[in-house]
C-alpha cells in the first residue's frame, strides 16, 4: 500500500514541523478558504500520575477532544488542533483525574507557546492591535494574556548565578591590559 506509507509520512512530518514532543499527529487537513491546517494529535504516553496520592495510572476512564486549540501560524496559516484527552482513574483514590499537558494551557484554547506570543505582542503594542492582528476578540486575548501572566508569577523564578564578570568592553580590557606589560 503506497498510499499509507506517504499519509504515515506526511504525518511525520507535520509532528517534526509542530514541535509539541509530548505529542503525536495522527490526521491532518487542510482548509484552502480558511488558510487554516488542521491538525489532530494524540499523547505519546497514555499513563497519568494522580495529583492526589502520586501512583501510576494506565486506566482509562473517559477520553474525549479538546478542538479549537490555537496554535502558532505555520507559513502565514493558521493552526487548529484537536487533542484526544484522557481522563485516567486512581484506585487508590477512587477517583478520575486528568494528567495536564504542558504544551496546552488551561482554560483556554491555545497552546502555552501560542500566548507566549501574544503576551509578547501585547508588550510590545497594545491589546487591541495584537488582538487583530492574531484574529481574536479582544476580550479573550485580554482573559488569555492576564492569566498567562498570572501563570507566569506563580511559577518558581530560576535560580539566579553569582556575577563572575561586569560587562567591561573588550578595548578598555585592552587598554588595561597594556598598560599592565612592561
Amino acid at each position: 500500500m503506497p498510499g499509507a506509507r506517504s499519509d504515515e509520512q506526511r504525518l511525520e512530518f507535520w509532528g517534526e514541523v509542530l514541535q509539541l514532543d509530548e505529542f503525536e499527529v495522527v490526521h491532518q487537513r487542510e482548509d484552502a478558504e480558511t488558510r487554516t491546517i488542521h491538525l489532530t494529535l494524540i499523547p505519546r504516553h497514555a499513563v497519568g500520575v494522580c495529583p492526589c496520592c502520586g501512583e501510576l495510572s494506565q486506566e482509562v476512564h473517559q477520553r474525549r477532544d479538546r478542538e479549537g486549540i490555537r496554535d502558532l501560524p505555520i507559513g502565514g496559516r493558521q493552526v487548529q488542533l484537536r487533542v484526544r484527552i484522557s481522563q485516567h482513574w486512581c484506585r487508590q483514590c477512587e477517583r478520575a483525574f486528568t494528567p495536564p499537558l504542558a504544551s496546552l494551557a488551561d482554560g483556554t484554547h491555545a497552546t502555552e507557546r501560542f500566548l507566549e506570543r501574544c503576551a509578547m505582542l501585547v508588550r510590545h503594542g497594545d491589546m487591541a492591535r495584537a488582538a487583530a492582528f492574531l484574529g481574536l476578540p479582544e476580550k479573550t486575548l485580554a482573559r488569555w494574556y492576564y492569566e498567562y501572566v498570572e501563570r507566569r508569577q506563580q511559577q518558581p523564578a530560576a535560580e539566579l548565578q553569582p556575577i563572575r564578570s561586569i560587562g567591561i568592553d573588550e578595548l578598555s580590557l585592552k587598554k588595561n591590559t597594556a598598560s599592565l606589560s612592561p
